[in-house]
């Protein structure tokens, strides 16, 4: 699929989608916790491995076709959230599309408030100087142990403080994963050049007061407390995966109400660069039921899941 089918796609999702208002709870002052939470795990198995001598644990949904393999989709929660709070957004896509999906947890003080060590943040995941990378390399071996997979078509998404992982996930394993997707998250600016070409998909809301769209330390104080360095805006994410992918022409824009969408194509290894503009979005998981925070309550023009899936499914290593 090329960009402008891929344009065409969100075009139709932004069209028909929107997300309802939900009452905010605790955790939604939490970075990555929506105020969504939900604890249905949609049959999704618990499994546990070792890494770097700590125990790791993550959620494993397999809505496989039959006997052959399956794409593979890991997915990261943000800090302060759990795999729980991924899983329900993933489900009825893998239901209809017949993924096996993977939700890794994070580190944290208990264990509804992991988080993620991204290189700048965020809490007892960088104090800790846990290798996150390397679980996540960990629960794709892991899983492909289990389950047949589709060693071309492994992905990786992420919200918020998972989505900084996901990019530092792109970065270091760029010859495993065939595309990636990041939502709300943003780059610190000491990343080194990633390994190969990923074609990358980023969103992210121009309200954001959490990870600011402009960058800096966020404007939520105790997510400022968690960085130990600045985040960088997101057109530094977008300009560093489009040089890194070695996208030679100029990107095209389109735009509709609420999304303002650029497509770097031209790119080696067709590792295109789409970044979706929510010029009114907050912070929160495009159309997943939740209000997105300090942006426009109750509505979203995309739905980030099969946004992030049109995107995935049509690159393949």
């Amino acid at each position: 699929m090329n960009g402008m089918r891929f344009l065409a796609a969100c075009g139709m999702i932004a069209a028909t989608l929107t997300a309802a208002q939900a009452r905010p709870r605790l955790l939604d002052r939490l970075l990555g916790a929506p105020a969504e939470q939900s604890e249905t795990t949609g049959g999704a198995v618990a499994k546990t491995l070792s890494v770097g001598g700590l125990e790791r644990s993550y959620l494993l949904l397999d809505h496989r076709r039959g006997t052959g393999p399956a794409p593979l989709v890991i997915v990261l929660h943000g800090g302060g959230g759990s795999p729980e709070t991924m899983i329900p957004r993933w489900e009825a896509r893998a239901r209809a599309s017949g993924l096996v999906v993977a939700a890794p947890k994070g580190i944290g003080r208990n264990d509804r408030m992991g988080t993620w060590n991204a290189g700048g943040c965020c809490g007892e995941a960088v104090a800790r100087g846990v290798d996150d990378v390397g679980f996540v390399a960990a629960v794709i071996d892991d899983v492909a142990r289990q389950v047949p997979i589709d060693g071309r078509r492994v992905y990786v998404a992420g919200f918020s403080n998972g989505g900084m992982l996901t990019h530092r996930v792109a970065i270091a394993l760029g010859d495993r994963i065939a595309a990636a997707a990041v939502v709300s998250g943003a780059l610190f600016g000491n990343e080194p050049a990633p390994r190969a070409p990923v074609p990358m998909l980023i969103m992210h809301g121009e309200q954001d007061p959490v990870v600011g769209f402009e960058g800096g330390m966020s404007g939520t104080g105790f997510v400022a407390r968690a960085q130990t360095l600045r985040f960088e805006p997101v057109r530094h994410a977008v300009d560093f995966w489009r040089a890194a992918n070695g996208c030679a022409r100029p990107a095209s824009v389109t735009r509709q109400p609420g999304l303002t969408t650029e497509t770097g194509t031209g790119c080696r290894g067709n590792a295109d660069v789409v970044f979706l503009d929510l010029p009114q979005g907050g912070h929160g998981w495009p159309g997943s039921g939740g209000r997105l925070a300090g942006g426009a309550a109750g509505t979203a023009p995309i739905d980030a899941t099969d946004t992030i899936w049109t995107f995935f499914k049509a690159h393949a290593r």
